[in-house]
C-alpha cells in the first residue's frame, strides 16, 4: 500500500508540475507586458495654462490628485502597460515621466533648445515612445527602459502628432505645413510622404486597432482625411465640425470621435462607412480638443480647453454623464487612458539582426529538420519582403499591413505544426514569435 501510495503521490506531482508549467507558458505568451496586469483606472489631462497634469478616476469620475512642475505641457501619452505617463513638455524643451503608482515625477528627458516638443505616441509592445517636435521639425525616440533619447528622426515642416501602427513597424507623424510622414521604426527614417488635397493644417491623427486606416483632422479644411496604410493613400474625406482638433477611436475600431473646437461639438463617425453617424452638441464655447477612451470601451473623456473641465460621455447613448472641473484658467489640452491591447504581431523588418541570428541558430539545436528549413525559409523571405519594402520606401509607398497580415499567418500555421513535436519544438516556436503635445497649437497656426 505504501508503495503505491508513493507511485500515486509521483504521478500527481508530475501532473501538477507539468500543469503549472504549462499555464506559466501560456500566460507568458499572452501579454507583451503581463498576463494579469492591473488595469491603471486614471485618465491623465494637460493643463497647458496651469503647468500642470490632473488625474481623474475614470471610475467615479473624481480628481484624485494634480501633479506640479511642468512647463506648458501639451500632449500625453501612457504606456501600454499603465506604469507610466509620457509629458511633452513643450516650454521646458524636455519630456517628462510620471510614475503611475504614486503620481509624481520619475524622470525628466531633456530635449535640445528649441525642440518645443509637442505631442507623443506609444509603440504597442510598450518599448518606444514618439515624440513630435514642432520647433526643430524632428521626431524624437524614446527608450522606456531607460527614459532616454535613442533617435532623433529628421522630418522637416511642424510635426504636429503621431501614432504608432499595432506592428510597431510605422509611425505616421502629421505635418501642420500640409502632409502626413511615414516612419519606419526599423531604420528610423522618413519611408513615405502621403500629399493629399485635403490636407488643409492637418494636426490631430488616431489610427485603427486593427492599424488598417490612419484618420486626420484637418483644422482649415474641417474634414478628416481617411488614409488607407496598406497603400498610404487617401481613401476618402469626411466633412465635420469647425476646427477639428482632437481624434479618438474606441477599442474596438467601430467608432472615431472628432472634437470640433470651434462650435464645441463632437462628430461621431461610424468607421463601417466612415460617416457621420451622429453630432454631441456641448455647452457653448467649451472648447474640445484633446479625447481618450477608456480601455473597455464605455466612456469618452474630453479635455474642453476654454470651460476648463474635462467631459465624460456615456459612449453607448452619446450622453454627457458627468463634467469634471480643473482649476480655473488651466486649459486643459490632452487626455490619456490605459488602453490595454493584445501581444503585438511581431515586426517583420525588425531593427536588431542578431535577433534573427539567435533565433536561426536555436532552430539548428532542433531535431526536426523539415520545421528547421520552414523557418529558414520564413526568415528569408521577411528579409526579402523588407528589402522590397525599403526600395518601396524610395517611392514613397510603403505596404506593411500585408506584411503583418502574412507573417501572423506563418505563425499560426507554425503554431498547428508544433503542437505534434516536442516541447522543446514549443519554446523554439515560442523564440520564433517573440524575434520574429504640444503647447496650445492656437499660437502657432
Amino acid at each position: 500500500m505504501k508503495k503505491n501510495s508513493l507511485a500515486s503521490f509521483g504521478f500527481k506531482w508530475r501532473f501538477m508540475a507539468g500543469v503549472s508549467i504549462g499555464l506559466m507558458m501560456v500566460l507568458a505568451l499572452l501579454s507583451p507586458s503581463s498576463a494579469m496586469a492591473a488595469v491603471n483606472p486614471n485618465a491623465y489631462v494637460s493643463n497647458n495654462s496651469g503647468n500642470t497634469v490632473t488625474v481623474i478616476n475614470s471610475t467615479n469620475n473624481t480628481v484624485v490628485t494634480t501633479i506640479p512642475g511642468f512647463t506648458a505641457p501639451s500632449g500625453l501619452i501612457m504606456t501600454i502597460d499603465g506604469t507610466k505617463v509620457y509629458v511633452a513638455n513643450t516650454g521646458a524643451n524636455n519630456v517628462i515621466v510620471i510614475n503611475t503608482a504614486n503620481n509624481t515625477i520619475a524622470a525628466t528627458i531633456p530635449l535640445p533648445a528649441g525642440a518645443s516638443p509637442t505631442e507623443a505616441a506609444a509603440s504597442a509592445d510598450g518599448l518606444h515612445i514618439y515624440v513630435t517636435n514642432e520647433g526643430n521639425g524632428t521626431l524624437s525616440v524614446i527608450n522606456t527602459a531607460t527614459n532616454t533619447v535613442s533617435a532623433t528622426v529628421a522630418l522637416g515642416g511642424l510635426p504636429a502628432s503621431a501614432v504608432v501602427t499595432p506592428d510597431n513597424a510605422h509611425v505616421y507623424v502629421t505635418d501642420a505645413s500640409g502632409s502626413v510622414k511615414v516612419v519606419a521604426t526599423a531604420t528610423n527614417t522618413v519611408s513615405a510622404t502621403i500629399i493629399d488635397p485635403s490636407f488643409a493644417l492637418p494636426i490631430p491623427v488616431a489610427i485603427t486597432p486593427d492599424g488598417k486606416t490612419v484618420y486626420v483632422g484637418n483644422l482649415v479644411g474641417n474634414s478628416v482625411s481617411v488614409i488607407s496604410t496598406a497603400t498610404n493613400t487617401v481613401s476618402k474625406t469626411i466633412a465635420v465640425g469647425q476646427i477639428p482638433f482632437g481624434l479618438a477611436v474606441t477599442p474596438n475600431g467601430a467608432t472615431l470621435y472628432v472634437a470640433n473646437s470651434a462650435d464645441s461639438t463632437i462628430s461621431v463617425v461610424a468607421t463601417a462607412t466612415n460617416t457621420v453617424s451622429s453630432t454631441i452638441a456641448e455647452a457653448v464655447s467649451s472648447g474640445p480638443e484633446g479625447m481618450a477612451v477608456t480601455g473597455d470601451g464605455t466612456k469618452l473623456f474630453v479635455a474642453n480647453t476654454t470651460a476648463d473641465s474635462v467631459a465624460v460621455f456615456a459612449t453607448a447613448s452619446n450622453t454627457l454623464s458627468a463634467t469634471v472641473q480643473v482649476a480655473l484658467a488651466s486649459t486643459p489640452t490632452f487626455v490619456t487612458l490605459q488602453v490595454p491591447q493584445a501581444a503585438p504581431a511581431p515586426n517583420p523588418c525588425p531593427v536588431d539582426d542578431d535577433k534573427d541570428g539567435h533565433h536561426m541558430k536555436r532552430h539548428h539545436d532542433d531535431g526536426d529538420r523539415d520545421d528547421r528549413d520552414s523557418d529558414r525559409d520564413h526568415h528569408d523571405s521577411d528579409k526579402n519582403s523588407c528589402d522590397q519594402d525599403s526600395d518601396k520606401d524610395h517611392h514613397d509607398n510603403d505596404h506593411h499591413d500585408n506584411d503583418h497580415h502574412d507573417d501572423r499567418d506563418h505563425h499560426d500555421n507554425d503554431h498547428h505544426d508544433d503542437r505534434d513535436h516536442h516541447d522543446n519544438d514549443h519554446h523554439d516556436d515560442r523564440d520564433h514569435h517573440d524575434n520574429d503635445d504640444r503647447h496650445d497649437h492656437h499660437d502657432d497656426f
